[in-house]
């Protein structure tokens, strides 16, 4: 690592977007970045900086660095990244909600509302081939797919590549491959945040407690 006083493990952060106003973003944000939200729709301009000042505050928190020196590529619409030597970061919005997590290994996470409403049956068919339904099968929806994302995420995939191609463990903490049985760990569990419940979704070794802002 290159970051001073980084952590040695996993970390994972839950909390809403601050409300910061566009004025006061372009001093949390690189140049780079201001140009990536300027070309995009202004329905997502600001949820793009908000998210990109959040993401390098919490970071340079953890890896002991100011956030205007985080080596941080995050193109709209591609995975970001660190430089070599600075670990690996996912995050996953819902809303104004966002899921952080970095980990010196290859990670990805995911987040959904626990009462986000899906088309249960037929995203079970899509998820789990072959298999029976589930009991509380909603809840079993979102856990899988919250599994799958975190998964697509880590692997740096797409869901059109992994959708349906997994036999989900999560009773063990993993996923199987279903043609070359290729084992990947992967973590879903609900969670009761900002007086919310949540499926957060977590592939990269064991996953670590979720820290919390209640406030914005």
């Amino acid at each position: 690592m290159q970051s001073g006083s980084e952590p040695k493990q996993p970390q994972l952060w839950c909390g809403p977007l601050p409300a910061w106003p566009a004025d006061q973003l372009p001093q949390l944000l690189s140049a780079q970045e201001l140009a990536w939200g300027e070309a995009l729709p202004q329905s997502r301009r600001l949820i793009f900086w908000r998210t990109r000042a959040v993401v390098r505050q919490q970071l340079a928190a953890w890896l002991g660095c100011r956030s205007e020196d985080l080596p941080l590529l995050a193109p709209p619409a591609h995975y970001p990244q660190l430089a070599d030597g600075w670990g690996h970061v996912s995050w996953s919005h819902s809303g104004e909600q966002l899921l952080l997590g970095w980990s010196p290994q290859p990670v990805g996470v995911d987040l959904e509302p626990a009462d986000r409403p899906i088309r249960a049956e037929s995203l079970w068919q899509r998820l789990c081939p072959d298999e029976p339904p589930a009991a509380a099968l909603a809840n079993a929806v979102l856990q899988r797919w919250v599994a799958l994302e975190a998964l697509t995420k880590r692997r740096r995939s797409s869901i059109a590549a992994e959708l349906g191609r997994w036999s989900w463990q999560l009773e063990h903490g993993r996923a199987v491959h279903r043609h070359d049985q290729t084992n990947v760990d992967v973590v879903a569990q609900c969670h009761c945040l900002q007086q919310r419940t949540w499926w957060l979704g977590w592939s990269g070794g064991a996953m670590p407690a979720v820290a919390s802002d209640e406030g914005g």
